[in-house]
């Protein structure tokens, strides 16, 4: 086979010294090519065999991401089939103007969510704190972290109360939309009347989350207030600590948008299976174009030698078994001497032909 630093020719003069005999020349100058097709056909699947196990790993690793990509998916587009009419009818009543009849501050989604991780961050601390304090816990210690999944839970509590509170300012706006349009004062096209439908307030649900947050605000004054008594804190502090759960229901009531309801979409964990799906195809292609081109290499290089081997035998007067054949038929060996043909053989050969024809 051909290896790096192998002069050109050098495999084609092997071949002829050691492959058949070249004085007797009866195989036939095709024979020899024959012998170097093969063993460049048995290079290249050498070159290819040692890449398989490393392309079928990657091929396994691009089918298996392809699996769970397509399975998360499939579960995202079940959820959207269970909220698919509540986003058609957010969307059916921006387009007649609702979010101008309700409290709404536009602001960034990423800015929307800061704002209430740093709320959400102040209840956890000022309640883990005042906790702390009221059980005379060290900071960080199991009393003070069960002091901040109070602040949490109270936090929690309030987005629930501000979304509930959102949606029947929502649908009071609705109502009075509807009979606007009915009388004529708001234009709202026929078409997309006939689609809207009013959201539903309940009174009751209203009701047992407003308790639920006033008790919850309660307790965890009371705990802010005994943790004072302890140490010496004074009352304005106390009303500060207690009002930021009631800020973070009016900031949610100024930023939730009831309307806004979107369809699933990727997640990070989504985009980081896209990512390695991304990485193991372009592994897959790299590995697959540096094949190609160690087999074009060869392929090149055995086209050399084939050439040199084909003036090399030319020289030799080596012939193929097939170039001299008579009218009838018959094959006229290529015996030589030294590797060439003479004349007295061809016409030995053909006086011998034309004795075997008249008997």
């Amino acid at each position: 086979m051909l290896r790096r630093g192998n002069r050109p020719g050098r495999l084609a003069k092997k071949l002829i010294r050691q492959v058949g005999d070249a004085d007797i020349a009866l195989a036939g100058a095709e024979t020899r090519p024959k012998v170097l097709k093969s063993l460049e056909e048995a290079e290249v699947q050498e070159v290819r065999a040692a890449v398989r196990a490393d392309a079928r790993t990657l091929e396994e690793l691009i089918a298996e991401l392809r699996m769970e990509i397509d399975s998360r998916a499939e579960r995202r587009e079940r959820r959207t089939e269970l909220i698919r009419n509540r986003v058609e009818q957010g969307r059916l009543w921006r387009t007649v103007g609702i979010q101008e009849r309700i409290p709404l501050m536009p602001f960034a989604p990423l800015i929307r969510t800061l704002v209430l991780t740093v709320l959400a961050s102040l209840d956890f601390f000022v309640f883990a704190e005042a906790y702390g304090v009221l059980t005379d816990a060290a900071d960080y210690g199991v009393s003070w972290f069960l002091g901040g999944i109070l602040g949490i839970a109270v936090f929690i509590a309030g987005m629930v109360l501000a979304h509930a509170i959102k949606g029947a300012i929502l649908a009071r706006a609705q109502v009075q939309l509807l009979k606007a349009a009915d009388a004529g004062t708001v234009k709202v096209d026929a078409e997309t009347r006939e689609q809207l439908v009013t959201t539903q307030s309940s009174a009751l649900a209203l009701a047992l989350t407003s308790i639920v947050f006033l008790l919850l605000s309660i307790a965890g004054i009371m705990v802010r207030i005994q943790g004072a008594a302890t140490d010496g804190s004074d009352g304005p502090a106390i009303l500060f600590t207690a009002l930021i759960p009631f800020v973070a229901v009016v900031v949610e009531l100024s930023l939730h948008d009831p309307t806004e309801r979107d369809e699933p979409m990727p997640n990070f964990v989504d985009r980081r299976l896209e990512r390695r799906l991304a990485k193991a195809e372009r592994r897959l292609r790299i590995v697959a174009a540096q094949v190609e081109a160690k087999v074009a290499k060869i392929e090149k290089l055995y086209r050399v030698e084939e050439a040199i081997l084909d003036v090399e035998q030319r020289d030799m007067g080596l012939r193929h078994t097939t170039d001299l054949v008579l009218g009838g038929g018959h094959q006229i060996p290529a015996v030589a001497t030294n590797g060439r043909s003479t004349e007295a053989d061809r016409e030995h050969l053909e006086k011998t032909l034309k004795m075997a024809r008249r008997a």
